[in-house]
Protein backbone atom coordinates (compact mmCIF):
# COMPACT_ATOMS: atom_id res chain seq x y z
CA UNK A 1 0.00 0.00 0.00
CA UNK A 2 1.71 3.46 -0.94
CA UNK A 3 0.82 7.03 0.72
CA UNK A 4 0.72 10.42 -1.50
CA UNK A 5 0.68 13.24 0.07
CA UNK A 6 -0.56 16.19 -2.31
CA UNK A 7 -1.59 14.63 -4.74
CA UNK A 8 -4.82 16.06 -5.89
CA UNK A 9 -2.47 17.47 -9.03
CA UNK A 10 0.51 17.34 -11.00
CA UNK A 11 2.98 15.47 -10.14
CA UNK A 12 1.74 13.91 -6.50
CA UNK A 13 -1.27 12.89 -9.13
CA UNK A 14 0.39 10.94 -11.79
CA UNK A 15 2.89 9.47 -9.21
CA UNK A 16 -0.87 8.00 -7.49
CA UNK A 17 -1.27 6.57 -11.21
CA UNK A 18 1.49 5.27 -11.92
CA UNK A 19 1.68 2.96 -8.65
CA UNK A 20 -1.85 2.22 -9.52
CA UNK A 21 -1.07 0.94 -12.84
CA UNK A 22 0.98 -1.31 -11.36
CA UNK A 23 -1.67 -2.56 -9.27
CA UNK A 24 -0.40 -1.16 -5.74
CA UNK A 25 -3.04 -0.15 -4.37
CA UNK A 26 -2.50 4.10 -3.44
CA UNK A 27 -4.42 6.41 -0.69
CA UNK A 28 -3.98 10.07 -2.47
CA UNK A 29 -3.98 12.64 -0.12
CA UNK A 30 -4.90 16.70 0.01
CA UNK A 31 -6.06 19.16 2.14
CA UNK A 32 -8.51 20.25 0.36
CA UNK A 33 -11.52 17.74 0.44
CA UNK A 34 -13.07 18.69 -2.65
CA UNK A 35 -9.61 18.63 -4.90
CA UNK A 36 -8.92 15.04 -3.33
CA UNK A 37 -12.67 13.84 -3.88
CA UNK A 38 -12.37 15.21 -7.74
CA UNK A 39 -8.62 13.52 -8.30
CA UNK A 40 -10.05 10.22 -6.91
CA UNK A 41 -13.20 10.47 -9.44
CA UNK A 42 -11.21 11.18 -11.98
CA UNK A 43 -8.38 8.20 -11.52
CA UNK A 44 -11.64 5.98 -10.81
CA UNK A 45 -13.33 7.05 -14.66
CA UNK A 46 -9.87 6.07 -16.21
CA UNK A 47 -10.79 2.09 -14.54
CA UNK A 48 -8.31 2.64 -11.30
CA UNK A 49 -10.25 0.75 -8.75
CA UNK A 50 -7.11 0.51 -6.29
CA UNK A 51 -7.30 4.17 -5.52
CA UNK A 52 -8.87 5.61 -1.96
CA UNK A 53 -8.65 9.53 -0.68
CA UNK A 54 -7.68 11.04 2.73
CA UNK A 55 -7.89 14.34 3.96
CA UNK A 56 -4.46 15.48 5.44
CA UNK A 57 -2.89 18.62 6.20
CA UNK A 58 0.88 18.04 7.21
CA UNK A 59 1.11 20.92 9.59
CA UNK A 60 -1.65 20.01 11.63
CA UNK A 61 -0.26 17.17 14.12
CA UNK A 62 -4.61 16.77 14.52
CA UNK A 63 -4.31 15.85 10.56
CA UNK A 64 -1.58 13.19 10.93
CA UNK A 65 -3.08 11.26 14.03
CA UNK A 66 -6.42 11.05 12.11
CA UNK A 67 -4.77 9.60 9.08
CA UNK A 68 -2.02 7.33 11.20
CA UNK A 69 -5.39 5.75 13.19
CA UNK A 70 -7.10 5.11 9.46
CA UNK A 71 -4.33 3.89 7.73
CA UNK A 72 -3.62 2.07 10.95
CA UNK A 73 -7.40 -0.01 11.08
CA UNK A 74 -7.85 -0.13 6.73
CA UNK A 75 -4.53 -0.85 5.84
CA UNK A 76 -2.77 -2.56 9.08
CA UNK A 77 -0.22 0.24 7.87
CA UNK A 78 2.33 2.00 4.31
CA UNK A 79 4.66 0.42 2.77
CA UNK A 80 5.18 3.18 0.29
CA UNK A 81 5.70 6.95 1.41
CA UNK A 82 5.31 9.42 -1.25
CA UNK A 83 5.57 13.28 0.17
CA UNK A 84 5.28 15.99 -2.43
CA UNK A 85 4.62 18.86 -1.01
Amino acid sequence: MALVTGANKGIGFEIVRQLAKEGINVVLTARDATRGVEAIESLKKQGFQNVNFHTLDVSSQEFIDALAEWLHTTYGGIDILVSTF
